[in-house]
């Protein structure tokens, strides 16, 4: 790849999205709207400069993780995805890893994440601010603020927080990706996998291509924590449901039933004829 690599980047790889794609088209579907487009394999799940690095090293170009989720990730995945698709399973031995690595940085790469990592950012960061000044105007004054005039202090910092953006790390979202991803393949290795199929096509593809589905029914498309319980559902073709789960005998059957499916196709933007 050297230098040319693209800086338009798919956040679902292109091994992943060919097997939901006819003749390298993909039917796609705008959530605001509710309407159907034709979408070729190149341009879906495309984001401008999603992974590119605001701070590169000197001679860098800044898509070293580009690069690094291309070839590191991708590539040994995409080949895990191709064997499933063309009929080998249980996985060759080397396979399995390269999968569950593809499925653990698929959780934390989503635009999903990076949007719940902001969330708590704008939220925290203000409350935390408040709580070291007024820790600072209590060592600045002979005598501690009253509850009363912290509580004050922390809401007047809250209504108007101050401009820390230029004190962050620019590179935080990339560093907390990559740090996520390493967590959670961690905890999936000890999963197993589990391949349901079905005879006719039940699923259809939403934007991160993996679900996680808690035990209390609800399900999210993000980690951050992994239950023991849980279990991470990864649709690979609109009849191929993979499914990592530390309880493999609630899969005996491996029959991706109309039930099940549906739990899969959880946060896509709806089904698509």
């Amino acid at each position: 790849m050297g230098n040319n690599v693209s800086r338009r980047h798919h956040l679902l790889p292109q091994t992943w999205l060919e097997g939901f794609a006819r003749d390298g088209l993909l039917t796609g579907r705008r959530r605001a709207a509710g309407h159907d487009f034709p979408i070729s394999v190149a341009d879906a799940t495309v984001v401008g400069q999603f992974y590119s690095n605001p701070m590169p090293e000197q001679g860098e170009d800044g898509q070293e993780v580009e690069r690094f989720l291309a070839v590191e990730i991708e590539g040994p995945g995409g080949a895990a995805l191709h064997a499933i698709r063309a009929g080998c399973w249980p996985l060759d031995q080397g396979d399995e890893p390269a999968l569950i690595r593809l499925l653990a940085h698929q959780l934390a790469r989503s635009q999903s994440f990076r949007k719940l990592g902001k969330h708590v950012e704008n939220h925290l960061l203000p409350l935390i601010t408040a709580s070291e000044i007024t820790k600072y105007m209590d060592e600045r004054v002979d005598q501690p603020l009253s509850p009363r005039d912290r509580k004050r202090v922390i809401e007047s910092i809250m209504r108007n927080p101050p401009a820390l953006e230029s004190l962050l790390d620019p590179r935080r979202d990339l560093r907390q990706q990559l740090r996520t991803a390493d967590q959670v393949e961690q905890e999936l290795a000890n999963w197993q996998m589990v391949l349901l199929r079905a005879d006719r096509p039940l699923l259809f593809l939403a934007d991160g291509g993996v679900v996680v589905k808690q035990a209390n029914g609800t399900f999210s498309p993000y980690p951050p924590v992994l239950p023991d319980d849980a279990e991470l559902l990864a649709p690979l073709a609109p009849h191929l449901l993979l499914v990592l789960t530390p309880r493999p005998e609630r899969h005996a059957d491996q029959q991706l039933t109309p039930k099940k499916a549906g739990r899969a196709n959880r946060g896509a933007p709806g089904p698509v004829p």
